[in-house]
């Protein structure tokens, strides 16, 4: 790797986190005998360094992706990543996180194909609303031989019914939020003929990520990991990013994400969380 970890207070570090990343350590919503992660960050390419941290644990069973996202974010890593990715020591978290922050496209779209040919995803499955003409069905062979199916779904009713087909017992959620606009003028490709932003409504989104709504309560009972993009630059600004973060938050969490205290507990899965998905 052209960034040489010498430093010996890098080198040896065992807990770091990329720059402007924060990671949540929950009870597992089904399993609360188990434990699992939840990071957001503001890039979404920072995603890969938590999908490969997650699958070191999980290896060899290697969750599978689902992300909803306005766009597909999967191009092919480019020329001048592929041999450092090759070279990668994956199970040195320094060295990914610098990988990830300095050389991973800043684009924020190769992350997933990256991590794949890693085989540290399985396969993926991706809900979206831009149209840049690539297959709905694709199978990648990662550096080691593996075979990963890209599935690509513009329409969630489309996933939705797809959903039983889907045989993994382990999956990682992705959210990234500028899927709950509509129009959006940052982006190409777009299906909608509008000007300007427009947005999902609350009350939709509300349905879609409620774990009333059985594909939510699907992954949740599989949940690896849970990412989330905060994207403010395609959302409209921060303060719609704010806002959808906050509909999450009021869906999942108690008091809210990130809340520490000296004593006593820190945050929570709602009880309703809980009770819905030991009852389905």
């Amino acid at each position: 790797m052209a960034i040489k970890l010498t430093d010996r207070f890098i080198k040896h570090i065992s807990f770091l986190e990329p720059p402007g990343c924060m990671r949540e350590i929950l009870l597992h919503p089904f399993y609360i005998e188990r434990c699992i992660e939840l990071a957001l960050f503001q890039e979404h390419r920072f995603a890969f360094y938590y999908w490969l941290k997650w699958s070191n644990q999980f290896a060899p069973d290697i969750p599978s992706l689902i992300t909803y996202d306005w766009h597909q974010d999967l191009a092919p890593p480019y020329e001048d990543e592929l041999p450092e990715l090759k070279e990668l020591d994956t199970a040195n978290k320094g060295e990914v996180a610098l990988y990830t922050w300095t050389k991973l496209s800043h684009h924020n779209d190769v992350q997933i194909r990256a991590a794949i040919l890693l085989n540290k995803i399985k396969d993926v499955y991706v809900i979206c609303r831009q149209n840049v003409g690539r297959k709905e069905k694709e199978i990648i062979t990662d550096f080691y031989g593996n075979r990963h199916t890209i599935h690509i779904f513009r329409d969630i009713r489309d996933f939705d019914a797809y959903l039983p087909n889907i045989k993994d017992q382990k999956v990682y959620f992705d959210i990234d939020l500028d899927f709950f606009t509509y129009g959006n003028p940052t982006s190409v490709k777009s299906p909608f003929d509008v000007k300007g932003y427009t947005y999902m409504k609350k009350s939709a989104v509300q349905d879609l990520l409620t774990v009333n709504n059985p594909t939510i309560d699907w992954i949740f009972k599989r949940l690896a990991g849970f990412t989330i993009a905060t994207e403010p630059e395609f959302c409209g600004g921060l303060k719609k990013s704010n806002y959808f973060l906050k509909i999450i938050e009021d869906l999942y969490f108690t008091p809210s994400l990130f809340y520490k205290q000296l004593q006593g507990k820190g945050t929570q899965w709602k009880p309703e969380v809980f009770e819905v998905l030991k009852n389905t």
